[in-house]
């Protein structure tokens, strides 16, 4: 019985030395970024080699400036909807504090948003908010035109 296990051991660490022998061919025994070239051939002196231009001075280009995501505008607050912050949609069940805070990011604030959307909004926030069609298991638009009401 000792001799199985420590054959099996013994195959173990064959096995773990091949793969890591393997692995390292695969990569290329190299680090990430370098390149391997040939080395540079000097060149023969029977052949031409053609007048060097003077140097052109380099312009430095414009860093790319980064994009800022805005939330989608809100429709004009009128009434009593006008001096109510936004809604508390953790009220909705299935729809935490981190997806509200993802939808107020997305420019989502009220129940009457969420009341309003359509299949493609659906499909939108359900990748927005990884929620793996919990937005449709759980009804949120039915639950959120009940709470819009009262």
């Amino acid at each position: 019985m000792m001799w199985l296990m420590w054959h099996m051991w013994v195959l173990l660490a064959l096995s773990a030395l091949l793969g890591g022998v393997i692995g390292w061919i695969l990569r290329g025994a190299r680090p990430e970024g370098t390149l391997r070239l040939p080395p540079r051939e000097k060149p023969v002196a029977a052949d031409p080699v053609p007048a060097a231009e003077p140097a052109k001075p380099m312009s430095s280009p414009e860093p790319a400036k980064p994009e800022t995501v805005r939330p989608a505008p809100v429709a004009a607050k009128t009434g009593a909807d006008a001096t109510a912050g936004p809604d508390d949609l953790t009220r909705i069940k299935g729809l935490g504090p981190k997806a509200e805070s993802t939808l107020a990011e997305a420019g989502v604030f009220h129940f009457r948003q969420i009341a309003a959307w359509s299949a493609a909004d659906i499909e939108k926030y359900d990748a927005l908010l990884n929620a793996r069609g919990r937005i449709v298991r759980d009804n949120w638009v039915g639950q959120a035109k009940e709470l819009a009401k009262g």
